[in-house]
């Protein structure tokens, strides 16, 4: 008798590589949690270039000194992760810094731009969260599931029933 059939075993290959990225890089959605992948080195040794960082919405007022910070530029078209110096509740910011970084950060951050504090942080998980948000990695999903499909497909077709017969 022989065993799984080589398509099988891809099949399951496939299916167990793409469960574990979608489910494990998912998980985090279902407690309120967002996923931001870190490009730069401004909060070695904490959180390192290509870390995926989990944040979780809590009011500004909320927030105290010390706490690793999400948040958008003015214009919102970046995503930063610093950690707050000061919460400067009569003007409604914060004062952060990385802590790579000598000094305070310029500009202070206005509390709408807060995305949430964050929870925990994956390192280089950033990496394969800013792929799989793009096109190719859209289409590497595609791709995977259809792979799957069609293994799963194959290994119980003809393939699998002449080897039975050769038994």
């Amino acid at each position: 008798m022989k065993g799984k059939s080589p398509v099988k075993i891809i099949g399951n290959l496939i299916m167990l590589v793409t469960a574990v990225l979608l489910i494990g890089l998912s998980f985090p959605q279902l407690y309120g949690m967002e996923g931001y992948a870190v490009a730069s080195g401004s909060m070695i040794p904490a959180i390192g270039v290509g870390s995926a960082v989990y944040v979780k919405a809590k009011a500004p007022e909320l927030v105290e000194q010390g706490e690793i910070i999400t948040f958008t530029t003015d214009t919102g078209g970046v995503r930063i992760t610093h950690r707050v110096v000061k919460n400067d509740k009569e003007r409604q910011s914060f004062i952060t810094k990385g802590d790579a970084n000598e000094n305070e950060d310029i500009q202070p951050v206005k509390w709408k731009n807060l995305c949430g504090t964050v929870v925990f942080s994956v390192p280089y998980a950033g990496y394969i969260l800013k792929f799989l948000g793009s096109g190719n990695g859209k289409g590497a999903v595609l791709f995977f599931l259809l792979a799957f499909s069609l293994c799963t497909e194959m290994s119980g077709g003809e393939i699998i029933k002449k080897e039975r017969e050769t038994d």
